[in-house]
């Protein structure tokens, strides 16, 4: 590279530098247009999630909520022409203890 070279992509670096630092070049940014519809998850730690989104128009759309923590699990469903629907789910490690069952009979043999 000659030094005529080496100048000129110095003196286009000062330029551009100075135009940057005067503000008066701001990089296009990105446009977000949020008509409500949205998706999202988080996941805050190994045993729990949350989940949500909303989608659709407005008059027919759906929104769900999803939240799950150790053993206990949630759900919200919201449509514009059904309704609202809740499911909670508590799971333990319980197991309920059951009677003895009936005592049954051995079938007699069968004869043709």
């Amino acid at each position: 590279m000659g030094k005529s070279s080496l100048l000129l992509v110095l003196v286009l670096g000062a330029v551009v530098a100075a135009v940057m630092a005067d503000g008066e070049y701001t990089p296009p940014a990105y446009e977000k247009k949020y008509d409500g519809y949205f998706q999202y998850a988080n996941v805050p730690g190994d045993t729990e999630y949350e989940f949500g989104y909303n989608r659709g128009n407005p008059s027919h759309y759906t929104s769900r909520y999803e939240r799950s923590k150790d053993s206990r699990f949630r759900r919200k469903v919201n449509r514009a022409d059904y309704g609202e629907h809740n499911w909670e789910y508590n799971h333990v490690d319980y197991v309920p203890a059951y009677s003895e069952p009936p005592a049954t009979h051995e079938q007699a043999p069968f004869l043709n």
